[in-house]
């Protein structure tokens, strides 16, 4: 039977300084976004969780310690962003890899990027989320996610950023779309759009029969960028 999921605050956005939530914003309708910065030891979080026998042998086999923070990081901001309740919270993965929660009837997406978490979670809708931190690296691969038309579309000013743009909003509909064989060049779109800080693009999925235009909200967090999409 499933249990019931508390009902997330309807909080438009705000900042906690008690503990390092670097950003919770309500999106939508049952819809929340959070970001940690992660800066506590892997016991920090293990103290703080409530983790099965598999889950802890899991962590174990993690040797690298940054994964290892990633993944106790985006379970603590799971449980936070579900009231930290009494009950075991049953994370798995479906069978195309998406993450799923068993016993609370809600959509998810993870990302992570070097010091930050980053959770996008619903009652309501589907979700995807991607961050980034900004580096040289999207120029060396640009090649492998952009099409044609989407390179020429580029400024020729601040072109780091709006690749990563491009970049985030492609995986961010990519975990929305939950069932991977899509072809980022190929199945995902990013109509042109004037670079800002922060911003709303339209994107696309066609893939065979299936047609979707998704907005993309995208916004640059310090060295970071970041874009979701729920729908």
């Amino acid at each position: 039977m499933v249990k019931a999921q508390r009902r997330i605050p309807s909080v438009s956005i705000f900042y906690i300084y008690r503990m390092p939530l670097l950003l919770r914003r309500n999106i939508a309708v049952q819809t929340m976004l959070a970001i940690w910065q992660i800066s506590e030891p892997d016991h920090w979080f293990r103290e703080r969780l409530m983790l099965n026998d598999a889950e802890n042998a899991h962590i174990d086999s993690i040797r690298h310690p940054q994964k290892k923070l990633h993944w106790l990081s985006s379970r603590l901001l799971i449980r936070e962003l579900l009231g930290n309740p009494n009950d075991f919270i049953d994370l798995t993965s479906d069978d195309r890899g998406k993450p799923v929660i068993r016993n609370f009837p809600v959509d998810i997406s993870i990302s992570h990027s070097f010091d930050l978490s980053a959770l996008l979670l619903s009652e309501k809708l589907k979700v995807g989320v991607d961050i980034e931190k900004i580096t040289e690296k999207v120029e060396r691969i640009q090649f492998k996610f952009m099409a044609t038309d989407e390179l020429h579309s580029l400024s020729g000013k601040n072109d780091r950023e709006q690749l990563y743009v491009y970049w985030c909003a492609k995986e961010a509909m990519y975990k929305w779309y939950g069932k991977k064989e899509l072809d980022f060049r190929a199945h995902l779109a990013v109509a042109r759009f004037d670079y800002r800080e922060s911003g709303t693009l339209t994107g696309a999925i066609r893939k065979g029969d299936f047609h979707k235009e998704l907005p993309v909200h995208f916004e640059k967090l310090g060295e970071y960028m970041m874009a979701y999409t729920v729908a």
